[in-house]
């Protein structure tokens, strides 16, 4: 197994053991956590290279106590720092407090300022980077604490310590003050990178807030213009009337949907390969020209009646709605061809029918009631005459009502013929007035 796979698995291990936490966001304290994650990876196989050497020395020179001490405080360590079941609040905790009891048992002990100094200055960099700004400034009172307390019983000789045989409270005031002072300034400077670090994290982290808006924002203009696409094939390529969009400066066609392609007969490259002109008859063309001029002026009308032709060259009418419409960037209109052949021949049958009522109107009015008029006059002559004996008076009475029936029917026609058909009663009664009058008029002669 080689080095880099035995890295990977201690490192895995020791990350696994030291935070069970997952930070959804890494802000100060995701990288707090990681710094304390960090310190354990890297001090438990580091400290070997100090404390063997250590260890070796100090037991050849009679100090038979101070090898277990540092065994003893690596194996507490590593105990605490990698045991789950503790809270990772309690674990940081504990290696401040413990690292803090090593610095003073080697002062107290061994009388040496310097190594000391050394792990206190580290723990107060150690704290400064790992927990609030509270036990921050606990930690530098802690230090100052521990050299005022020294001081002191280096002045009292309170306790037999080794500190007393090694320094005076002079030189004991001189070191102090000047590791309160690297001390503090340290603690200044962590604390301007952690605090400027924070600043830093939390202005991406609403930066990424706004980045997400964004695109959430995006995601919903999207699906919007999504769902505009979906509504445009809906209501234009899917729509059963023929609609195409040309360009107003060009009248080429631009796009065309299904229903104009099914009812002109052309393709969709044929469509896009046209203009407008191309589907009207050409005695239509100069109609659309005019059309055209007039749609620059304002207030024109957007709908007009005309024809049109499909490939095959059949002609139909139809109803052209014209609409101003932005398209790809161009002025662009948008025709909605309506198919109203049906309406126009019916509207021309009906005009037609229209034209035969009046003509028959007229040939009642004049042509008809015109013999029916000198009959009226000849009964006017012959009903009064004494000379007329009765069984005649009684034939002309009647035919003297048949020919006013005529007449009132023939009124009533004339009255009607312009609005509805000729009703079939109406006709009948003429026909039947008609007949009368022939009778009597066989029975007089």
């Amino acid at each position: 197994m080689g080095i880099d796979k035995i890295w990977y698995r201690y490192k895995k291990f020791v990350e696994a053991a030291v935070s069970k936490n997952a930070f959804e966001t890494k802000d100060i304290y995701y990288l707090q956590e990681r710094l304390f994650i960090n310190i354990i990876l890297y001090s438990l196989p580091l400290s070997l290279i100090a404390v063997i050497p250590t260890v070796i020395i100090t037991y050849e020179h009679g100090q038979h106590y101070l090898p277990h001490v540092y065994i003893s405080a690596i194996v507490v360590i590593s105990t605490i720092s990698l045991n789950r079941r503790i809270s990772l609040k309690f674990r940081k905790g504990f290696l401040v407090l413990f690292l803090y009891a090593v610095s003073i048992f080697l002062i107290a002990d061994t009388g040496s300022f310097s190594i000391a100094s050394i792990y206190l200055l580290a723990l107060s960099v150690l704290v400064a980077l790992i927990f609030s700004k509270r036990i921050v400034y606990a930690s530098l009172l802690a230090n100052i604490t521990i050299y005022a307390t020294l001081g002191l019983i280096i002045y009292t000789h309170i306790f037999d310590l080794s500190v007393i045989y090694h320094y005076t409270l002079s030189m004991w005031f001189a070191y102090s003050l000047n590791f309160v002072f690297l001390n503090l300034l340290v603690i200044i400077q962590v604390r301007y990178i952690v605090n400027g670090l924070k600043v830093t994290i939390l202005q991406e982290a609403n930066l990424y807030q706004e980045l997400q808006s964004e695109m959430r924002e995006k995601v919903s203009i999207n699906l919007a213009l999504r769902e505009s696409e979906e509504h445009y094939k809906s209501l234009f390529l899917l729509n059963p009337s023929p609609m195409w969009i040309y360009d107003a400066d060009t009248l080429m066609i631009l796009q065309v949907n299904d229903a104009a392609i099914r009812r002109y007969g052309y393709s969709r490259m044929d469509f896009l390969c046209m203009n407008i002109e191309d589907v009207r008859p050409s005695s239509k063309i100069p109609e659309l020209q005019k059309i055209l001029r007039r749609e620059k002026l304002p207030d024109t009308e957007k709908t007009i009646n005309t024809q049109h032709q499909t490939k095959s060259g059949e002609t139909f009418y139809v109803d052209v709605q014209c609409i101003r419409i932005p398209f790809k960037g161009k002025n662009a209109r948008l025709v909605i061809s309506t198919d109203v052949t049906a309406q126009f021949e019916h509207a021309l049958a009906i005009e037609n029918q229209n034209a035969k009522l009046r003509e028959i109107a007229f040939m009642q009015s004049h042509i008809v009631r015109a013999p029916l008029a000198r009959i009226m006059g000849l009964m006017s002559l012959i009903l009064p005459g004494p000379n007329v004996v009765t069984q005649d008076k009684k034939l002309f009475e009647f035919l003297d009502v048949s020919v006013k029936e005529l007449d009132d029917v023939i009124r009533a026609i004339v009255s009607t013929s312009e609005e509805t058909e000729p009703q079939t009663h109406n006709l009948n009664l003429i026909e039947s007035a008609k007949s009368d009058i022939e009778n009597l008029t066989a029975q007089y002669h």
